[in-house]
């Protein structure tokens, strides 16, 4: 289970040095799509069914419903490392959706590096920290196509 651990941790760095510091290279790019970002939440689904049938070897069933039953759930090597790829899929997607934006808004180093870090290391403070930045843009108005 650790080495699983610790592939968790290593598999989406490139990607996050990527965004960070090579914002314009073809395959930083093509990797922040979501289609590539697919592998992180089949890591997540792996991750889950470990934790599953862990608790199935041991006659217990994954109670989401009490903070008991959820404490227990990760209570296990195994549970750990679910919530764990649970949270690492879905700041990768968070972070990879900011990439995007900063590219489309042509946001500054001083955006989008403190706003890609700050999503790694705590997930949601960085994507509100990103959105604060976002809000004082002036509103964006698509171009429209006035020809018949």
């Amino acid at each position: 289970m650790e080495r699983f651990f610790q592939y968790l941790n290593i598999f989406p760095m490139p990607l996050w040095l990527a965004m960070m510091f090579a914002p314009n290279h073809p395959l930083t790019e093509r990797m922040s799509r979501p289609g590539a970002l697919f592998i992180a939440g089949l890591n997540y689904v792996v991750a889950l069914a470990l934790a599953v049938r862990r608790g199935q070897r041991e006659g217990a069933s994954l109670d989401f419903t009490s903070l008991e039953g959820i404490r227990k759930g990760l209570s296990s090597p195994e549970g750990a490392a679910a919530a764990w790829a649970h949270m690492l899929a879905l700041d990768l997607f968070s972070g990879a959706w900011i990439y995007r934006e900063c590219r489309r808004l042509n946001a500054p180093a001083r955006v989008r590096i403190p706003s890609l870090f700050a999503t790694l290391m705590a997930g949601p403070a960085g994507l509100m920290g990103f959105l604060i930045w976002r809000l004082r843009l002036p509103a964006y108005h698509p171009p429209t196509d006035n020809n018949p």
